[in-house]
């Protein structure tokens, strides 16, 4: 069966939409994935949690098995539509899967848009996303509740009058909701709940933001904890009578004993999982059919390295490229690719965790900068309110989020150790934007003065920018480190000139690997190529023959054989010597028409 299946092709583009329905019905193009409808079904889990890094498809996927599974309604009318939604899909092609089309009531909740500052904000926030799902069931409001007790007759009539329902009804609510619709179908439900993690992530944050001990049982975090445990618990735990099978997306993980405490019939599959590792974001096929139908072939190249790269599973991985980026790329093709799916979230909790992380994890990021990999011991389970204490869990965060990917992983002591590595230039760009955000005390003509300085081949105005930033933003316990610091510090200050450049870290290049290429993406008289080269000194007073050094070694390995294909107008080289806080620089520049001079 080919499973690269594009779907109305000339068909405007789905970027945004989340309900599977209006996507099919207004003849959207999209990349059909109805057969995770089929590997759900055959999954043995009673519970499946799908963790994946945010806008790899996992809102319309969970809208699509809705559709699928959901009973028509009690009038027995079709007017959407809905019976027809799968036709020339490929799950239409398994017979024993279609027996379970429409045959089932289902409780569906997406809890991506909770995101308040303070726990009572959130309390009301996800009282109303439960309520509007119980009014999207009519048919739990018009007949007689036989077969509730009396207490759950007494707490299914307060959570009908909102004003009346207390914290501990609302708790129950999706257990009742599952007996009622059980009760009044004749037939166990199916519960969808999408980005269950989204409000716990929040409170997890603003508790981080205020300064708040998230282990005080008053804490926005420990009081969302509370509610969140019961909440699925209650509906997932025991509730064997009533409850058919849960599919439940997010993110993260958070450990099993914060939220999904003693839940036996949990399976999770996460990004190093084999299991539905298709079917969350694009594969090669999907991305080459789709562009071909397109008139896009011309930009695979191109689109694989901006959006490919990831590989989700362990013995079997599958290539995968970002969704949300190849659809807004295809959508309105230009020239150069440029970031999409960076744009479209916060990456604030890896940012606090970077923050209060160790030196050596920083360096760590300056190796994924350079293109190289690390190894790192990364788990599933940890809570929360404990990462700061694991070292796994920064590198845990960073690989479920889809910062970065894991290219091999081995057993290890406490659990999986990866060798990870960044995924495509698009990621590479977020982490330069995460280094530079790093630079908090920069004088506010410094850099963009250093940069025109840099462009125009001014060495000594170049220099003294240079120094006035390395005082300002470096501490010894930086710089006592090695090279990578300097290094790192360099890549986040040059992160301003990606627009216009590609900006090449110990690339192979004539003889050798220089530390810095600069290659101009478009040919520009304004812009030059650039080769950098960096040395510690010893002393202070030993800089400039290192300079002098750093300079000779771009010479001698023939570093600016990168651009004898597409020569830039100058090739600017520079060679930096740092020690402590202060830097030298020596320079050459040759050009088309001349000698190099120095």
């Amino acid at each position: 069966m080919n499973e690269a299946h594009i779907v109305n092709p000339e068909g405007l583009l789905p970027r945004g939409m989340s309900d599977f329905a209006k996507m099919v019905q207004q003849k959207r193009c999209f990349v059909d994935k109805s057969l995770l409808i089929q590997e759900i079904l055959y999954c043995d889990d009673d519970v499946v949690l799908l963790t994946r890094p945010r806008r790899f498809g996992k809102t319309i996927n969970l809208s699509m098995l809705r559709y699928f599974f959901e009973t028509l309604s009690h009038d027995s009318t079709d007017s959407t539509g809905q019976s027809r939604l799968f036709d020339g899909l490929l799950i239409a092609q398994d017979q024993q899967a279609l027996q379970h089309q429409g045959k089932y009531p289902v409780i569906s909740l997406t809890f991506k848009d909770i995101k308040a500052t303070s726990w009572p904000e959130a309390y009301k926030d996800l009282c109303s996303v439960i309520g509007k799902e119980i009014d999207r069931h009519p048919e739990c409001k018009q007949f007689d509740i036989a077969g509730f007790g009396d207490e759950e007759r007494r707490q299914w009539t307060r959570i009908l009058s909102p004003d009346q329902a207390e914290q501990s009804d609302w708790k129950n609510a999706l257990q009742l909701l599952c007996k009622l619709l059980t009760l009044h179908h004749k037939q166990s439900v199916w519960l969808c709940l999408d980005e269950y993690d989204t409000p716990i992530h929040q409170a997890y944050m603003q508790s981080q933001q205020d300064k708040s001990d998230i282990r005080n049982q008053g804490s926005y975090y420990s009081q969302m904890i509370t509610f969140m445990r019961a909440l699925f618990g209650r509906a997932l735990k025991g509730n064997d009578p009533f409850l058919h099978k849960a599919v439940i997306t997010g993110i993260l993980r958070v450990a099993k004993e914060d939220i999904f405490s003693d839940l036996n019939n949990l399976g999770v599959y996460g990004v190093m999982d084999d299991r539905f590792a298709r079917f969350f974001g694009f594969t090669p096929a999907e991305v080459q059919q789709l562009l071909q139908q397109r008139q896009l072939q011309h930009t695979l190249t191109a689109v694989s390295q901006w959006y490919d790269g990831y590989l989700f599973g362990e013995d079997r991985p599958v290539t995968i490229y970002n969704p949300w980026s190849v659809v807004s790329y295809v959508a309105n093709p230009t020239r150069h690719p440029k970031e999409y799916w960076v744009n479209t979230g916060s990456t604030g909790l890896i940012e606090h965790l970077v923050d209060k992380s160790s030196t050596w994890d920083k360096q760590a990021i300056e190796t994924l900068l350079r293109g190289q990999t690390i190894e790192r011991d990364v788990a599933d389970n940890l809570p929360l309110r404990e990462l700061q204490k694991f070292g796994e869990g920064l590198w845990s965060i960073v690989l479920t989020s889809g910062y970065v990917t894991a290219v091999d992983t081995i057993q290890g002591v406490i659990g999986k150790q990866a060798t990870l590595r960044v995924p495509n230039q698009e990621v590479h760009i977020a982490f330069q934007r995460m280094v530079k955000s790093w630079l908090k005390e920069i004088p506010s003509n410094a850099l963009p003065e250093m940069l025109q300085a840099l462009l125009a081949g001014n060495t000594n105005t170049f220099s003294q920018k240079l120094n006035t930033l390395l005082l300002c933003n470096l501490s010894f316990y930086d710089t006592a480190a090695s090279e990578n610091s300097y290094h790192l510090f360099i890549l986040g200050l040059l992160s301003h000139l990606s627009g216009n450049y590609k900006v090449r870290s110990n690339r192979e290049s004539g003889l050798g690997r220089p530390d810095l290429l600069l290659i101009p993406m478009v040919q520009d008289a304004r812009l030059p190529g650039i080769v950098m080269e960096f040395k510690i000194a010893d002393a202070e007073d030993q800089l400039q023959q290192a300079a002098h050094t750093a300079l000779q070694q771009i010479e001698q390995k023939k570093y600016a054989a990168e651009f004898q294909d597409y020569p830039p107008p100058r090739i600017i080289r520079l060679g930096i010597a740092f020690c402590n806080k202060k830097a030298a620089v020596a320079s050459a520049c040759k050009t088309s028409n001349s000698n190099p001079k120095t």
